[in-house]
């Protein structure tokens, strides 16, 4: 081993026992290595130091080294001891009772019920979800936890035909917002033609009064008349559907026959104004001549 490692290995020593003399009050941190090898040769082994002590007296530790084996206790004898009844309220940390000055110990230590500020919360169901947004409570861990629920407060909404939904959002809500829409009556006469009854803008039906079929209109559902029975160019509606007569119109009928040769006329078929079915002279003048 050279010079170099053993100036190095004492010196290493000699910090280690400075550092513990100092620690111990005997030197100071900067002593020389004879200096901190006197103050611990004048150190006084006191071995294993025990005591007795009544109520009242003292005892002066030694100083010096104690091996940690010594033990000092108190008797009775000395008078009665003179002991502190306490009381407690449980707090959220942990709390030593310990005795006031004056006196030897706590005779008894009363700890009072739980304040009503806390509560058992082992039974809380509520979730984060549950309670609204920048509200607070306790978890059935115990756990301070906010809330998430939006506030929604007062939600207002007017449904029309170009918005007839309202999705009604996840939240809280006050309970006086109204959803509503825009009613209006309308009402409409019939007519030949199909007709589209519609809202104005911004609202809907609550409503349509279907006017009575006006007077023009009627039920052709119990005629009977044909093409035929109408005269030529005439119009009717049978059945719901117009007809247009074919029945001739002769107009006036001027009609004769003489009787002898001929007893008869044709009327023809359709519609007359009236007229006149006439015998001629021959039959009157045949008969004269007999």
């Amino acid at each position: 081993m050279s010079i170099q490692n053993e100036i190095t290995r004492i010196q290493t020593a000699r910090n280690t026992l400075r550092a513990k003399a100092a620690e111990l009050g005997l030197t100071q941190s900067t002593a020389r290595l004879d200096e901190v090898a006197a103050a611990f040769e004048e150190m006084e082994n006191q071995g294993a130091v025990s005591a007795t002590v009544q109520e009242g007296d003292t005892y002066t530790i030694p100083k010096g080294y104690h091996n940690g084996s010594g033990t000092v206790s108190g008797v009775a004898g000395g008078g009665n001891y003179n002991l502190q009844s306490k009381s407690a309220t449980p707090t959220k940390k942990m709390q030593n009772i310990t005795p006031d000055g004056g006196y030897y110990g706590l005779s008894d230590v009363t700890v009072a019920a739980i304040p009503d500020i806390y509560q058992d919360v082992s039974s809380v169901t509520a979730t984060a979800g549950e309670v609204l947004a920048n509200k607070v409570f306790v978890t059935a861990e115990g756990t301070v936890t906010p809330g998430t629920m939006p506030n929604n407060g007062t939600v207002n909404k007017t449904l029309d035909l170009t918005a007839p939904r309202y999705t009604i959002p996840a939240g809280y809500h006050s309970g006086s917002g109204v959803i509503s829409l825009t009613a209006e009556e309308k009402s409409v006469t019939p007519t030949r033609f199909s007709q589209s009854v519609e809202p104005d803008a911004g609202k809907v039906l609550s409503q349509v009064t279907v006017g009575a079929i006006p007077a023009e209109y009627v039920t052709t559902t119990d005629s009977t008349a044909t093409a035929a029975d109408l005269l030529t160019g005439k119009t009717a509606y049978v059945n719901g559907e117009k007809i247009t007569g074919t029945m001739p119109d002769n107009g006036t009928v001027d009609e004769h026959f003489d009787g002898l040769t001929a007893t008869s006329c044709e009327v023809p078929a359709g519609y007359t104004s009236g007229g006149t079915v006439r015998l001629t002279g021959d039959i009157e003048n045949a008969l004269a001549a007999i």
